[in-house]
């Protein structure tokens, strides 16, 4: 059980975890994946990884702008 929650923890990754990245463009790039905000983006100095990234900042607002919520079904009340 511990192998299991260390395995877990190991995986997991929040936006202070990008702090620790040497290059600022990595580092940007990081914390715009986690944000979804391109406020990041426009702090990356390469013309390649900048296009990547608005790219995925669009394809993460667009996920959660137009994500499908699947409504909750009818139960049958019974009298």
């Amino acid at each position: 059980m511990v192998f299991l929650a260390s395995s877990f923890a190991v995986m997991a990754e929040d936006l202070s975890s990008c702090t620790l990245k040497t290059k600022p463009d990595e580092m940007n790039y990081c914390k715009a994946s986690f944000a979804g905000s391109a406020t990041f983006c426009d702090m990356i100095k390469n013309g390649e990884t900048k296009r990547d990234c608005y790219s995925m900042v669009i394809k993460i607002q667009r996920n959660n702008a137009y994500q499908v919520k699947k409504p909750e079904p009818k139960v049958a009340e019974k009298e």
